[in-house]
C-alpha cells in the first residue's frame, strides 16, 4: 500500500509512542513497514539518499516535536523516539480492532483516526478548571508530590469522532479535566458516558469516598 498522509502518520506515530513508551528508530521504522505492508519496490524507493517512507516519518516526528507533543531529539537522544511527559493518546482515538504496538515483540495492528486537538484550548481548560478530576476529584500533585504536578487528560464534553469535521471548542463549555480513571470509563460507551452519569456509578459505589 502506499505511504500514508502525513496526519495519518502523524496519529498513528502517536499511537505507537502511546503504546510502547520510548522506543528507537529502528523500531519505529520497522512497524511502519509492517503495518503499512510496504512491498520491497516501496521500501527502496529513494529520496535524498533515504529511504522514501522513512523520509515521512520522520517530517511527521519533526512536526510532532514542534508541536510539543514529541520529546526533542536533543533531549530523548537522536536514536529515541518518546511522547513528551503527560501526553496521552485518548480512548476516542483508537478503534476496537486492530498503528503497530511492539509489546513483547509482539505486533499488532490498530487503526487510529486522526482528530487535532488544539493545545491552547487545553491550557485554558485546565487555566479555569485546574488539574483536579471533575469526576471522583483526583488531584496528582497533592496524591504523588511534584512528579504529579500538571497531570492530568483533558475530556471534551461532544467527542470530536461523533462531529466528524471542524469545529470552534469553547474551552470552559466544551472541556473538562478527568484523571485518566475515569476518563477510561466514560468511553466504555458509545456514546460516551457524560460525567453526571459516571459520578451517579461513583455515588452508588458505597466503598467510595468522594472529598467533603
Amino acid at each position: 500500500m502506499p505511504v500514508p498522509h502525513r496526519r495519518d502518520i502523524k496519529a498513528q506515530l502517536v499511537a505507537l509512542l502511546s503504546s510502547n513508551g520510548p522506543i528507537t528508530t529502528k523500531k519505529v521504522y520497522a512497524a511502519f513497514v509492517i503495518s503499512w505492508e510496504l512491498s520491497s519496490s516501496e521500501i527502496e524507493k529513494k529520496r535524498d539518499g533515504r529511504a522514501l517512507y522513512e523520509n515521512e516519518i520522520r517530517w511527521a516526528r519533526q512536526e510532532l516535536v514542534q508541536e510539543g507533543i514529541i520529546e526533542k531529539p536533543e533531549i530523548s537522544g537522536r536514536a529515541i523516539w518518546k511522547l513528551k511527559d503527560g501526553v496521552f493518546i485518548f480512548p476516542e482515538e483508537c478503534d476496537e480492532e486492530p498503528l503497530t504496538p511492539l509489546t513483547e515483540g509482539v505486533i499488532k495492528k490498530i487503526s487510529v483516526n486522526a482528530y487535532e486537538r488544539s493545545k491552547k484550548a487545553r491550557d485554558k481548560c485546565l487555566e479555569v478548571y485546574g488539574y483536579v478530576c471533575a469526576v471522583c476529584e483526583f488531584d496528582f500533585e497533592s496524591t504523588y508530590g511534584t512528579i504529579g504536578k500538571n497531570c492530568i487528560h483533558v475530556h471534551h464534553l461532544i467527542e470530536i469522532s461523533s462531529i466528524g469535521k471542524e469545529y470552534v471548542v469553547n474551552p470552559v463549555k466544551d472541556m473538562v479535566p478527568v484523571c485518566p480513571n475515569c476518563h477510561y470509563i466514560i468511553h466504555r460507551r458509545k456514546p460516551a458516558f457524560s460525567i453526571h452519569e459516571v459520578k451517579a456509578m461513583l455515588k452508588s459505589n458505597k466503598s467510595f469516598q468522594a472529598k467533603p
